[in-house]
């Protein structure tokens, strides 16, 4: 019987680990009406490294059967500064919600169904945009990414670690922000967001995935935007009031 991979265990264990914090946390802010800017950080940091590490396995199979003889170190490093990149996300994604909510327009429902009309079309026409195609070009075909971008060594690690980073937040970083819409405290959503991207990402399927998502997210977003239209629902600014 072979010998179980120790990288592999560890990363699932600690996945798991942060899929069940993830859903302890979510549950707990779902009680609290007002949640201070630090934990709304901490809340998108453990999202995104959850959501986005499941997302990554087909990328980090391959890197491990490069390196099956190598160094684990190399592939920790990788790890590690893949998930750097999405800390950084979680920063960005947390100011956006900041300066949302202090022009009013996540907490009163009227502005909140019109930014998440918005939200959905920006989403939705990012699924045909050429960057998309560009890096999820690179996420469905890890070896050609390897082969293109190696480099040797923990430094080398490093660096394909946070190129890849970087292509995956060009990829997924308009299905991440409709947590805007979908709720930060939803662990529904957000583990139905996460089968979503990741099947985005299988070499198989993945790029059959893009277009049909891309369009429902439009339809979404026009249906929720006419709704809002027709109703005559305005969006208003807590700053004028």
């Amino acid at each position: 019987m072979p010998r179980p991979d120790v990288a592999w265990v560890g990363f699932f264990m600690l996945v798991t680990l942060g899929w069940i914090a993830l859903i302890r946390v979510s549950s707990a802010e779902a009680t609290q009406h007002q949640v201070g800017w630090r934990a709304t950080f901490a809340m998108w940091t453990l999202m995104s490294l959850v959501m986005m590490s499941t997302t990554a396995v087909p990328v980090l199979g391959a890197l491990r059967n490069i390196l099956r003889t190598g160094s684990i170190a190399v592939w920790w490093m990788f790890v590690a500064t893949y998930c750097a990149m999405w800390i950084g996300f979680a920063l960005f994604a947390t100011s956006v919600q900041r300066i949302l909510t202090d022009f009013g327009w996540v907490e009163d429902h009227r502005s909140a169904l019109w930014l998440s009309g918005v939200l959905l079309l920006v989403a939705g026409a990012y699924q045909f945009s050429a960057l998309k195609e560009n890096c999820l070009t690179q996420c469905v075909a890890p070896m050609t990414f390897f082969m293109r971008y190696w480099r040797d060594g923990i430094a080398g690690g490093m660096k394909m670690g946070i190129r890849h980073g970087l292509t995956c937040i060009g990829c997924c970083w308009a299905l991440m922000l409709l947590a805007l819409v979908g709720g930060m405290s939803n662990i529904l959503f957000m583990a139905l967001s996460a089968i979503v991207m990741a099947v985005e990402k299988f070499p198989a399927i993945g790029k059959r995935v893009t277009v049909p998502l891309g369009v429902m997210l439009l339809m979404g977003g026009v249906a929720l935007l006419a709704l809002q239209f027709i109703f005559g629902a305005q969006p208003t600014n807590h700053l004028h009031n």
